[in-house]
């Protein structure tokens, strides 16, 4: 008997060893596979580890008359939220697009969102900063900074950053909305913070790559300077960071000792740079690590993460002001000329597209198997199995 409930007892820790380490496994799958800030995770890689179809459907698609689209989505939990440049507030059954709420406010969000502990946070083009109930979509709090604000919040700890076209860095307690510093650059700001360690990050307007110590709210430095204004939001991987300039160039630097360890320019086919990098460094090429940016000449451009040189550029219709996204092996990336493009994130080649109405300004969001889109037009299109 005793040894009948020994292996009883035994079966049953197995057992619920299996259920934990089960549901271990779905929580990290289902984190991983969420897109909760503008560009992705806290260093702004543009990356998703998730899935997707080689050939995605249309699954369901949207149209608001009199509105459009200009910041990127956040997707969590079977839910997608999305503001709108007349002032509304979105939340979307994932599934079939059927909403669940909306709200309504004065003045139009050309920033993304941001998502943390079931608070949406977003700015305004008139100097709101909004922080909402995800379930529900009442106010939580909201905070007067008096500055436009066009790139999305990114979060610290307890701390919701974000920053304004007046060149500020804002930190708030994400709780109720208090200030806890602020800092200024003195030029103007369209970067959103990257989180690297303590510091954040900020590709500035004055040609200067702004670290601010997180913990005091003040600056580390003078800043590095970047050869040229910056509107994009640096990457970071390991503690390299790459940003584009408006120049056209895009440099790399090892922010743990300020070195700059590559500058990438393209003399005959120079253009404006303003959107930001995703950066691939996983997939059956482990050697293969690259950033990926797109120019306003129509060129999309993989640069090698080591030496800064080229190794391969895509050519589309129409330019591309939206920032790459990275997932499944490709590159997702909307075109002025409304086609969502896949490339093959190894050698660019193009491996899907398809049109929609209207521009697509806002970088798309990829989460749980799917791919939101949104374009000027008003239009929301939601692509997956």
């Amino acid at each position: 008997m005793t040894s009948k409930r020994f292996c009883s007892y035994k079966g049953r820790r197995l057992l619920l060893l299996v259920m934990v380490l089960v549901f271990q496994g779905l929580g990290q799958n289902a984190s991983a596979q969420e897109w909760l800030v503008s560009r992705a995770d806290a260093g702004s890689s543009g990356f998703s580890p998730g899935k997707l179809p080689k050939e995605p459907k249309l699954l369901w698609e949207k149209t608001w008359d009199k509105s459009g689209f200009e910041g990127t989505p956040v997707i969590a939990q079977d839910k997608c939220w999305l503001a709108d440049v007349e002032g509304n507030v979105y939340c979307l059954n994932l599934s079939d697009g059927s909403e669940v709420w909306k709200q309504s406010f004065k003045n139009g969000f050309v920033a993304s969102l941001a998502l943390r502990d079931g608070k949406l946070v977003l700015g305004d083009y008139d100097g709101h900063v909004y922080c909402l109930d995800a379930k529900e979509g009442k106010v939580l709090w909201e905070a007067d900074v008096m500055q436009a604000m066009a790139s999305g919040a990114n979060f610290f700890d307890d701390l919701v950053l974000i920053s304004s076209e007046g060149g500020v860095l804002f930190a708030f307690k994400l709780q109720d909305g208090s200030k806890v510093w602020e800092y200024s650059t003195g030029d103007q700001l369209r970067s959103a913070p990257t989180i690297w360690q303590q510091t954040a990050l900020l590709g500035g307007c004055d040609g200067r790559l702004h670290k601010i110590d997180l913990k005091q709210g003040i600056a580390q430095g003078d800043g590095l300077p970047l050869e040229g204004p910056s509107g994009s939001t640096p990457a970071v991987v390991g503690s390299l960071a790459v940003v584009p300039t408006q120049s056209g160039q895009v440099l790399a630097y090892d922010v743990s000792n300020n070195e700059k360890k590559w500058s990438f320019a393209d003399a005959e086919r120079a253009q404006e740079i303003r959107s930001s990098p995703a950066i691939f460094t996983v997939g059956e090429n482990q050697a293969k690590k690259l950033a990926v940016i797109t120019t306003r000449n129509r060129r999309v451009l993989g640069i090698d993460l080591a030496d800064g040189k080229l190794a391969w550029e895509a050519v589309v219709r129409k330019r591309c002001d939206a920032s790459p996204v990275i997932c499944d092996g490709r590159v997702w990336v909307g075109g002025l000329d409304g086609n969502l493009y896949a490339l093959n994130v190894l050698d660019g080649t193009e491996v899907w597209s398809y049109q929609l109405s209207g521009q697509l300004l806002a970088s798309c969001a990829v989460g749980q198997g799917k791919i939101i889109a949104l374009t000027d037009k008003g239009t929301v299109a939601c692509f997956g199995e």
